[in-house]
């Protein structure tokens, strides 16, 4: 519908809530611009919310303090009921929280705000609406509580509406509101233990798919708990969100001295924990034994490789001009026998083997055990087990000299 007040210019809207619609307007007297809220048709057809609008809007008009919104006129043309206000073009602390901002600069407001409830609590009002569509920007930054429109007079106690309805908004609203129950200040001071809440986590710390799920949450649901960088607050958020009045802050000045008695900061504990945890020492390598380290090694299989070093050739071995004899069970015969004679030729053969199998068994332990050599071909040969440790030439060579003995 087309608003027509007298005494004021209406350029456009500029905020729609349930119980009013606000205005940019500009007052001809003055010719300043304004907020100017009038109040929705449907509480103007009630006689008792009228009477009641004006009254306490000439209450609200007497407000003076640095950080709530001055009221310029008050009045009614016909069922029109109007409030003219200071125009705040700055944006809300809706805004700001959904832009992002540090625990600091919200505390800074924070303490803005609780100054200017405690001043309105002192001259009997309570506003029932404190969130951050309420809270607007002067354009040196300074923080405002705005809309009073539902605010309270402690001295009256007549209802604004019937008995056990609640007014406010049930994400900021305090147990015994939730309820419909008398109140005071200390309501509003649950309310702004809600929009301290926001502004450090981002979000609320109750949320509900309606308005009766959410006002049950506040009812009966624990307070959840800050992350731990912020947990120098926790004390506070328990104390301005408790669900009896009776344990929340007296009143705005007591949390006031809280905030400037606030810990500070743990910054070691926050370092702490954004740094990974440090990994554990890892092993120094082993050292490849060497040399006279090679004592107490645990027998191994050694695999000899085709490209192991070459033994020493084995003697020449002459085909016997007779098939050996079978074996003896009886003694030798004495040297220089005929038998001797035929028994050189195998003995000769057999320690050569003997020799060049020793030699080529040490040769391929310390090729395997030196780590210098490429890593082994595909196995081509058979394996041969080693002793325990790596010895001198085996005994075969006396063996040999025997039979030089014998020639």
């Amino acid at each position: 519908m087309d608003i027509l007040i007298p005494g004021f210019d209406i350029q456009g809207e500029i905020g729609e809530g349930a119980m009013a619609t606000v205005y940019l307007a500009t007052q001809r007297s003055l010719e300043r611009k304004v907020a100017l809220k009038v109040m929705a048709a449907a509480l103007a057809a009630d006689p008792s919310f009228c009477e009641r609008f004006l009254r306490e809007g000439k209450t609200l008009a007497r407000l003076s303090h640095p950080h709530t919104v001055t009221i310029h006129d008050i009045g009614n043309v016909g069922e029109l009921y109007y409030m003219a206000m200071e125009y705040l073009p700055n944006g809300t602390l809706k805004e700001r929280i959904a832009a992002g901002l540090t625990p600091e600069q919200g505390l800074a407001y924070i303490r803005q705000i609780a100054s200017a409830l405690g001043y309105a609590h002192a001259q009997g009002l309570v506003h029932r609406d404190v969130k951050p569509a309420n809270i607007l920007f002067r354009a040196d930054g300074t923080a405002v509580l705005s809309d009073f429109g539902i605010a309270k007079s402690l001295d009256d106690r007549t209802q604004f509406t019937q008995a056990g309805f609640a007014v406010g908004t049930p994400s900021y609203m305090s147990p015994e509101q939730a309820r419909g129950q008398d109140i005071d200040g200390r309501a509003d001071l649950y309310a702004l233990g809600v929009v301290l809440y926001e502004i450090l986590v981002g979000e609320l710390p109750y949320n509900g798919t309606d308005a009766l799920s959410t006002a049950l949450a506040h009812l009966t649901e624990p307070l959840p708990e800050l992350p731990l960088h912020h947990g120098r607050y926790q004390h506070i958020l328990r104390k301005l969100l408790a669900k009896d009045p009776a344990e929340r802050y007296p009143d705005a000045a007591a949390l006031l001295t809280a905030l400037d008695n606030l810990p500070p900061e743990a910054t070691e504990v926050e370092a702490t924990l954004i740094q990974p945890l440090p990994l554990p020492p890892q092993a120094a390598p082993q050292p490849v034994p060497q040399g006279n380290d090679l004592a107490g090694l645990t027998p191994v299989s050694i695999e000899i490789p085709r490209q192991a070093p070459a033994p020493q050739p084995a003697p020449r071995r002459e085909p016997p001009e007779e098939p050996a004899p079978p074996p003896r069970t009886s003694n030798l015969p004495p040297a220089g026998s005929g038998a001797s004679e035929q028994h050189r030729g195998p003995v000769l053969a057999l320690a050569g083997v003997a020799v060049a199998v020793a030699l080529a068994v040490a040769g391929a332990g310390y090729w395997w055990l030196s780590g210098d050599s490429p890593a082994p071909a595909p196995k081509t040969a058979s394996t041969v087990s080693t002793p325990p440790a790596v010895v001198a030439p085996p005994v075969e060579q006396p063996l040999a000299a025997d039979v030089d003995g014998g020639q």
